[in-house]
């Protein structure tokens, strides 16, 4: 028995289509590969930004216009009978103001026992030094039921 031959046609041109998708199948993985490798040696390389590709007419660097990643801190005071505490550790008013000086902004912490002329004393005092934000937290007592001033 022999076949005709438009089976044998047909089997050639199955043939042809599987083995140009095995090629297709291939170049689409191989270009992949080679996309992902550019992608991942672009990343390394230009992991900063490409800015304007380098055709700026900039020196690529930067003056004094650069920002910080982090705000800088600011002062944190606590104002009590027993004195006034800068980050935790005792200082005299004048201290205290020489510490907060050039920071953006204070937070002064007054305890219940604290003098009223201390604290405003020392608000005043901030404000000369010219410190822009001073924030004045006033914590309630345990038996208190009134709002922080």
């Amino acid at each position: 028995m022999t076949q005709p031959t438009h089976d044998r046609q047909f089997a050639r041109d199955v043939a042809k289509q599987l083995d140009r998708r095995r090629t297709r199948r291939k170049v689409t993985v191989w270009t992949g590969l080679v996309a992902l490798i550019i992608a991942a040696a672009g990343y390394l390389r230009f992991g900063g930004g490409l800015g304007t590709l380098g055709l700026g007419g900039g020196s690529g660097v930067r003056g004094d216009d650069r920002h910080a990643l982090v705000p800088p801190e600011r002062c944190v005071v606590r104002v009590s009978a027993a004195g006034i505490t800068v980050a935790g550790k005792p200082m005299t008013q004048d201290a205290a103001i020489a510490a907060c000086k050039d920071t953006p902004g204070a937070d002064v912490t007054v305890t219940g026992d604290a003098r009223e002329g201390d604290w405003q004393g020392l608000q005043s005092a901030l404000q000369a030094a010219g410190v822009r934000d001073i924030a004045l937290h006033h914590p309630r007592s345990a038996g208190s039921a009134s709002a922080p001033h």
